[in-house]
């Protein structure tokens, strides 16, 4: 019997050698080829269900590689760092890290790159942060980091992108990458942001958000597309300890009849851009 044959193709897999009825979800007879095709990020479960039914099966649809960079940082994760790493671990390094804004949830992501061992992505949803993730790269792992976006396109086994550069590229590289790292996961499930992680064959993925829950309801498409919550805590447990002490304060504000109207007026166009453009701001209703 010969081996099946599992390959990429344009952010797909095409498989040769099982019927449909053999494959996980998500997989359809493509009739221009005669094969079965599935989403990219059905390489998981596909080579999961190939090992637990020891069958001979030959893979060309990954073209990623052992890392091999050592973490170069001398810090010792916190307590709740290591926590998160050791629950992304025993979930298959598969799902999302939730901590609050300033509890060092890149340095989670540095943890996770070199607990892997595997060529990796990051995922940032500016411009702005993509520097900032590249220059904390080079910092802990050195040598050359690849940068995909504001008119780079430089993929090495060490690469970050913005989510919309993810989104219009992975067909083309969504092979090249053992792990994933969405960085402000909640943007994720948005329409086109969500093919990033459909496009791709990454088996390990991580999440990292502070603010989860979107107003829509959109959220609940993580669990597929990056893994379950593994762990999460709030500012009010880290603070005092790990960050700075706080006080939340409520003023009010009044307005006249044309203030008021016009607060109505541009809250609503605002609405309309974010609510249009699938973005979240973590639940907030102002």
């Amino acid at each position: 019997m010969n081996p099946v044959r599992v390959r990429f193709e344009d952010g797909t897999l095409v498989v040769d050698g099982l019927p449909i009825e053999a494959l996980p979800d998500g997989f359809q007879h493509d009739p221009r080829i005669g094969l079965p095709r599935g989403p990219a990020c059905a390489y998981h479960p596909l080579v999961t269900l190939l090992h637990r039914r020891k069958l001979a099966y030959d893979d060309v649809a990954r073209r990623y590689a052992t890392l091999g960079r050592p973490h170069a940082s001398s810090r010792a994760p916190r307590p709740y760092q290591a926590q998160a790493i050791a629950a992304w671990r025993r979930s298959g390094r598969r799902g999302t890290v939730v901590l609050p804004t300033g509890a060092g949830k890149s340095f989670v992501a540095e943890l996770a790159i070199a607990d892997a061992d595997r060529s990796a992505l990051v995922v940032a949803p500016t411009l702005a942060l993509v520097g900032q993730w590249y220059d904390g790269l080079k910092r802990a792992f050195g040598g050359t980091i690849g940068v995909v976006g504001g008119g780079a396109f430089d993929v090495q086994d060490l690469t970050v992108t913005t989510y919309d550069s993810a989104w219009m590229h992975m067909a083309r590289f969504g092979d090249r990458f053992g792990l994933i790292v969405f960085d402000e996961v909640h943007h994720l499930p948005a329409a086109s942001f969500a093919r990033a992680a459909e496009h791709a064959i990454a088996p390990f993925r991580l999440g990292l958000t502070a603010t989860l829950e979107r107003d829509d309801g959109a959220h609940e498409r993580l669990d597929s597309l990056v893994g379950p919550v593994v762990h999460r805590m709030e500012i009010t447990e880290l603070a005092g300890e790990f960050l700075a002490e706080y006080t939340t304060e409520h003023l009010t504000v009044w307005l006249s009849e044309e203030e008021r109207a016009s607060w109505d007026e541009h809250r609503a166009r605002f609405r309309a851009f974010v609510d249009g453009n699938g973005l979240s701001l973590g639940g907030a209703n102002g």
